[in-house]
This record gives C-alpha cells, structure tokens and sequence, in this order.
C-alpha cells in the first residue's frame, strides 16, 4: 500500500517549479541550525521539518529533493488511513479509503510541496489510530496504561509530534479530547478514563511546551497579523475550499480557483455524488457502532467547523489547514463504500474498486497537466537573456524577488535584481530617462488580483514595445523609449496590456 501510494506522489515531483511558500522553505532549510531554529520562531514555525529538509539543500534540483520527504509521507498516510478502515471495517473498506486519499488532487497535492502539512497529516494519523484502538476497547482503556499501552502511546507520540512539527495539530489534540468526552457514557470505568485522558495530555504538554514556549518569546508578529492576507470569507471561498479537500476537485493554489481546463466533463461531479452516497452508507453502518462513529464523526467535522466559525471573526479557512479532516472522511467513505457492495460477489467487488480507481485517476488528470504553479523559471531564463544593465523593473508581486534569485544565474542576478522594489512613478521617471522598463506580471504565492486590473495602473507607460509570456500565469512586458507593438498580441489583449 505504501508503495502504491508513493508512485503517483513521485511521478514528475520536479516538474512544477517552486512558488513562494516553498522558496521560503529553501531559504530557512540553507540556514545554520542555530538561524534556521531562530527563522522558524520568529514565523510562527517549528523548526523541526526544515532541519529534516537542511542535508537535502546541498543535493541540487531542490524543487525535487526538498518534495521528496513529503510524497514518503504523504504515502505513509495513505498507509495509515488503510490500516485504520481495515482495522474497523475489513480490508475492502481499508482499501477503498486509501483510494480516496491516495488520489484526492489537494491531498496529492501536499505531497508534492516542499511544506511540513503532510507531516502533520500523517503524525494526526498514528494519534488518530491509536484512539480507534482505545474506542474499539473502552474496557481496557479505561484500565492502566499498559492494559491498552499501543492506543495510549500512539495518541500521545502521535500528537505531540504533530505539535512540535506545527501549530496546526492544535484542532486535533481538541478533537481528541472532545472525541473521549463523547466516549465517557460507554465505559464502565468513566473516571478512570478520564484520568487516563488528563495523564495522557499532560504528557503531551510536557513534550510540546518548550517549543511553544521559544515560540511564543520569539515572534516576530501575531498570529493575526500574519494571517491577514487570506481572503474574506463568502460563498465562493466556502465551496473552494470544501471542494478541494473534501468532494475531489482540483483546486488551484494560487488563485483559489479549480483547475477545470484538461477535466473529463461529469466526472468530478460523479465522484462527489459517489463520495456523499459513501459517507451516507458509512453512517448507516456505523449506526450501531456509536463509539467508532463519535471517533471518524469528531474527527472528519470538527475541523472544518471550526475554521469556519474562526473565519467569521478572521478569515483562516484555507485547505492547508482543513488538510488532516481528509483523512477520518477517507476513512468514513471506505466503510460507507465496503458496506455498500458487501452483499455483492467477490468478481462484482474487485471490478468495483478498480472502476473506483480509474475514474479517480481520470479526475486527478488535470493536475498533472495543469499548469500548478507560476513558470518563474521559464520568466528567469527570458529576463536573464534580454535583460540589460541599466534597465528597471517592476513587478506587480515583490514575492516574486526570492523566486527569481533561486532562478536566475549568478551574473544575471545581480543585474536584473540591482533595483527590485521600484513603484510606478519610478518607471515613469525611467522612461523619461530614455531608459528600458520591464514590467512583469505574476503572483509569487496566493492572491486573487488579476492581470487586467494590474495593467489598468500601467497605462500611463504607455504602449508596450514587446510583451512575452512564461507560461500561463506571467507576462512579461517591455517598455522601450520609441518603440511600440505594431499591433496589440493575443495574449496583451486578453490581459488588458494595451489599455
């Protein structure tokens, strides 16, 4: 399972090249431990992870090596998420559920992105099968630690691991407590439970509160503060988001939209109807099984709730931090699918799950086709080939400055990046000068502007002389003194580059 799970994880894993995110993650990783710990405080980050990434900085291609732990992990989740269902459910259950999450677009993903949510997603796993252990024998659990010393041990590693990789975990350790308050009127031995579960979490402070702690003295900024780029929360954001992670769509990192334009027409839609008839059956199965369905039910709901809740107040909802709920409803759709062919023969069942997984695969086809991520390196290689000393530049997104400098050869870097933070009435002043300006157009991370809008603030430049695109999300447009486009291109006309 676990090397089934690797393959689509690894399968063009250098393709898409680095966006901001993780070209932060490369600056923080290249750093000496004693910096990299610092980095990481200062922005809210446990420095665990980039520590893990630091020996694969000096390997070269790092948007392959630094991606190559997370698809490991990401498989190992898969590999979790199976053991789980088929431990509840048989292995037909345990094999659907890792279908789901082995091929869902935002959980895949993750997998292929230089960033610790996998990790997290697989250390909430291992907690999370631990309390499916203790769920599945209250009696025990309610007993001495060594009576159900592999559910114990697997909650608290499992957690405080997740903590100490990322402030993200903290949903889960309350989904946890909550899951074992629901679980107290079915033990007999109710307060010894509940001094199982204080003991348990008091051992996860103890693993977790120095890191918190050189955390909370380091910031730079609050946690607010930080999070004060993410979009309002409306109808639009509700359904990106709960589409991504939950109904199998494609999502776009950096525009919040789908990627729709290489899909199968219905078929995303199929499978959502397919996903929802799944976690309706898994409901039914587990009518019966109260303990098993306050453990997934918590588990899967609590975290979109949540978030969605917060972001009436903040807006924080965001599929990177709704990523782990994935995982319980793969689980929930594994047994809700098992039970929905149990009654069918053995022959019918196996043609099932491989019809499941083609029309997953066909689903997942517009990631790998789609174009994911900004080409800042194809925008490298033009700016390094027709940039000239003495030229300006301007960017629409100053994120994209760290981008380029991992691009650009050294010499290039040097000319293209002398002056990168220049405003409008800078190129204003440029071309006066009888200076070239380039003005270049991409989104470095997530933002929801768009190229028409941006180039409506350029006219007063006038006409470009030549307009260039490095794939689909970056134009790259010349200012010359004296020279103009004979006739506006296909691409400045749809941008809105000509006026």
């Amino acid at each position: 399972m676990f090397v089934l799970a690797l393959l689509p994880r690894l399968f063009e894993l250098g393709r898409q090249p680095l966006w901001l995110d993780e070209v932060l993650t490369l600056n923080r990783a290249s750093l000496a431990p004693g910096a990299l710990a610092l980095n990481s405080f200062q922005n809210h980050h446990m420095p665990g992870f980039f520590l893990l990434l630091s020996p694969l900085t000096g390997l070269g291609e790092p948007q392959f090596w630094l991606r190559v732990p997370s698809a490991i992990f990401g498989a190992v989740a898969v590999m979790l998420v199976f053991m789980i269902a088929a431990r509840l459910a048989g292995w037909l259950a345990g094999g659907l559920a890792a279908l789901v999450l082995g091929l869902s677009p935002a959980v895949l993903g993750f997998a292929q992105e230089a960033r610790s949510y996998t990790l997290v997603m697989t250390l909430i796993l291992v907690a999370l099968y631990g309390v499916t252990r203790l769920a599945q024998d209250l009696r025990a659990a309610g007993q001495g630690f060594r009576a159900a010393k592999a559910g114990w041990l697997c909650f608290v590693l499992g957690t405080a691991a997740a903590l100490d990789v990322l402030g993200d975990a903290v949903p889960w350790w309350l989904a946890a407590n909550l899951i074992f308050f629901f679980l107290l009127p079915f033990t007999p031995a109710r307060w010894r439970l509940v001094r199982n579960v204080l003991l348990a979490d008091l051992a996860v402070l103890l693993l977790t509160a120095p890191l918190y702690a050189l955390l909370l003295h380091y910031q730079a900024e609050s946690v607010a503060h930080s999070l004060g780029w993410i979009p309002k929360l409306d109808a639009k954001r509700v359904w990106y988001n709960f589409g991504a992670v939950y109904l199998m769509h494609v999502p776009d990192w950096v525009s919040f939209r789908f990627l729709t334009r290489h899909a199968v027409p219905g078929v995303v839609w199929l499978v959502d109807a397919l996903l929802l008839a799944a976690l309706a059956a898994a409901v039914w199965r587990l009518r019966r099984r109260v303990t098993l369905l306050i453990v997934l039910g918590i588990a899967f709901l609590l975290l979109p709730c949540l978030f969605l809740l917060l972001s009436l107040w903040h807006p924080v909802l965001l599929p990177r931090y709704l990523l782990w709920s994935a995982a319980p409803m793969a689980v929930l759709v594994g047994i809700g699918g098992a039970a929905l062919l149990e009654a069918r023969p053995v022959a019918v069942r196996g043609l099932a799950v491989v019809a499941v997984a083609g029309l997953l695969l066909v689903n997942l086809l517009p990631y790998y086709k789609d174009e994911a991520k900004p080409r800042w390196d194809l925008a490298a290689q033009i700016l390094a080939r027709e940039f000239s000393p003495g030229d300006m530049i301007l960017f629409s997104d100053g994120g994209a400055v760290p981008i380029l400098k991992v691009y650009l050869p050294k010499a290039a870097r040097e000319t293209v990046l002398s002056h990168p933070y220049g405003g409008l009435h800078h190129a204003e002043a440029a071309l006066n000068q009888g200076r070239r300006v380039w003005v270049v157009y991409g989104h470095a991370g997530q933002n929801t502007g768009t190229a028409r809008q941006f180039f409506a603030k350029m006219q007063t430049l006038g006409v470009p002389s030549k307009v260039q695109a490095a794939g689909r999300r970056i134009a790259i447009v010349l200012y010359a003194p004296g020279q103009h486009l004979a006739s506006c291109t296909e691409l400045a006309e749809q941008d809105g580059i000509c006026g």
